[in-house]
C-alpha cells in the first residue's frame, strides 16, 4: 500500500512548538489511524500536515508531497485533496450551515454555484442536519455545530480526511453511524482524539499514544 501521511523524526514547527521526543509514524492508504493525545499537541501536529507550519526538523509528507514547501497555487491544489474538521470547528458566524458548506466547496473545491447547493444538501441530509440548514452556528447546540464542522470536511469527498477531537458532545450511537459515513466518504483517514472513550478506536487500524512520555503505539 502507499503511503499517504508520513512523519519522518519531527520535532515540532519551526520557531513555534517544539516537541520534548521526535514524531514518526506512517498511514497507509485505505488505514485510518487514531492518536490520543492533547489539543496541544494535535493542533501543531493538523497545522504540519495542511502547510500551516514548517517542521523544525525532520520531514513532514501527505500525499507524497512536503506541504510546508509549496506556492501557494499548489497548495490551493493540494489542500482540494483533504478534508479536516479542527478545533475550533471554524464555522463561520453569519452564514448558515449550508452556507458554510457550499462556500468552500465554490472557492476551493471548483463547483459551481448549483452543484454546491445540491452536495451540500445531500451531505447535510446525510448527517440528518436538514432541518439545521439555514439556522447560523450560534443557534445551534454544540453537537449540531459539531456535526456540520464534520459535514462542510467530508462534502469535497476528499481521499484524505483530518479530525481533530470529531463530535464529542454526540452520543455512542450517533458516533458510530457518523464514524462509518467518514470510512466510506474518506479513503483515508488521520484522527486525534482528546478523550478516553473507546467509539474512534473500534474504527483504527492503528492507535497511537502520545503524551509526555513521547510518540508510541498505544498499549
Amino acid at each position: 500500500m502507499d503511503v499517504v501521511i508520513e512523519f519522518q523524526h519531527v520535532h515540532g514547527e519551526r520557531r513555534s512548538v517544539r516537541w520534548d521526543a521526535p514524531v514518526s509514524f506512517q498511514v497507509q492508504r485505505g488505514q485510518t489511524h487514531l492518536i490520543r493525545t492533547t489539543s496541544e499537541l494535535s493542533a501543531p501536529l493538523f497545522r504540519l500536515c495542511l502547510g500551516l507550519s514548517e517542521p523544525s526538523s525532520g520531514t513532514v509528507t501527505v500525499a507524497g508531497t512536503a506541504p510546508s514547501a509549496l506556492d501557494r497555487v499548489a497548495t490551493r491544489e493540494f489542500r482540494r485533496g483533504l478534508g479536516s474538521a479542527l478545533e475550533p470547528d471554524g464555522l463561520v458566524a453569519n452564514m448558515s450551515l449550508k452556507m458554510n458548506i457550499i462556500v468552500p466547496l465554490v472557492f476551493a473545491a471548483g463547483l459551481d454555484y448549483e452543484a454546491a447547493g445540491e452536495r451540500a444538501t445531500s451531505i447535510l441530509n446525510v448527517m440528518h442536519l436538514g432541518m439545521w440548514s439555514d439556522v447560523r452556528p450560534a443557534s445551534a447546540p454544540a453537537e449540531v455545530r459539531q456535526t456540520a464542522a464534520l459535514a462542510r470536511a467530508l462534502a469535497s469527498r476528499p481521499p484524505v480526511l483530518l479530525l481533530e477531537n470529531p463530535i464529542p458532545s454526540v452520543d455512542n450511537k450517533e458516533m458510530r453511524r457518523l464514524m462509518s459515513l467518514c470510512r466510506v466518504q474518506s479513503e483515508t483517514l488521520l484522527i486525534a482524539t482528546h478523550r478516553s472513550e473507546g467509539i474512534l478506536e473500534q474504527f483504527a487500524d492503528a492507535v497511537w499514544q502520545w503524551d509526555d512520555e513521547g510518540f508510541r503505539v498505544a498499549a
